[in-house]
């Protein structure tokens, strides 16, 4: 008789496991919406607890959004999209928890999947979750508060700041600043204009062959390593400096100067290819490394 009462007190738990398992198993329908536009189109992305992915295809004429909610539900978040002409605002935002939130196990955060036209003007806004942009050229903002951002094959001008989290920028072309707080930086691309600052981390940029910069340009870390490889055709004067660290520069310089007194750190300017428009690369805390292509 025990033993009937002990089984009939591990049913209703164990009815409440099969269930949760079969909601996990069926998941929740994703979500898309289409939306027309014409050959340049805008768009504005913000999203919450939620990773984001931008590519192009290519000459399409149409915005494409669309959500895989992985393990969460879509009543956990606020939606809200809008169309005017050729502009989308899309926002994802994860709703407020009110009394005590518990999760079990590996949760993952809902996908957002973003198809455009090539030709596009993007402001995208992360705040905890990972951000991709794919092929696009245009006016492109993007910021992130924690999580990665991976851009690649992208022409135009490029405006990036990141509070924690790495960033790989490959393949850009055209205009780039870039300024993050906490995470390895590594960049390549061919460049008319160069601001790149992270606050702590390595900083690692390669300007790619056919680089004619036509601004003044920065290159910083203030906490960090700097490595920075140089087209061999490229006409810039340079300046190097670090505060604690050092200097190793094996491109053809025509030397201006070169201090290493122990007050200032170590400082290195010169000429390559007969001079040009300013190149500063600066590190604070962190040894700087130059290096021709």
């Amino acid at each position: 008789m025990r033993n009937l009462c002990l089984a009939s007190m591990y049913l209703p738990a164990l009815a409440l496991v099969a269930g949760a398992i079969a909601n996990a198993q069926t998941g929740n329908a994703a979500w898309s919406k289409s939306y027309p536009v014409s050959e340049k189109a805008s768009l504005t992305l913000s999203t919450g607890d939620a990773s984001v992915e931008v590519s192009s295809c290519g000459s399409c004429r149409e915005v494409k959004v669309g959500i895989d909610w992985k393990d969460r539900k879509p009543s956990e978040f606020d939606l809200t999209e809008s169309q005017s002409g050729g502009h989308v605002n899309f926002e994802l935002k994860e709703k407020a928890h009110i009394g005590i939130h518990f999760t079990m196990g590996n949760w993952h955060e809902p996908h957002v999947m973003v198809e455009t036209p090539s030709r596009l003007d993007l402001e995208a806004r992360t705040s905890d979750g990972s951000l991709k942009v794919i092929g696009v050229q245009g006016n492109l903002e993007l910021h992130t508060s924690d999580g990665a951002v991976d851009v690649e094959d992208v022409s135009g001008s490029l405006r990036l700041s990141a509070s924690d989290g790495t960033i790989k920028i490959h393949n850009a072309t055209g205009t780039l600043e870039t300024r993050s707080s906490d995470g390895h930086a590594t960049i390549d691309g061919r460049f008319t204009s160069l601001q790149a600052h992270t606050s702590d981390g390595n900083l690692d940029v390669t300007l790619s062959e056919g680089t004619q910069l036509t601004s003044s340009s920065r290159i910083e870390s203030s906490d960090g390593q700097v490595t920075v490889k140089l087209p061999r055709t490229l006409a810039a004067d340079l300046d190097i400096h670090t505060s604690d660290g050092q200097i190793r520069s094996t491109v053809p310089l025509t030397m201006e100067g070169y201090d290493s007194s122990h007050s200032s750190g170590h400082n290195l300017r010169g000429h390559l290819n007969a001079g040009g428009v300013p190149l500063t690369i600066h590190s604070t805390d962190g040894n700087v490394t130059v290096s021709a292509l």
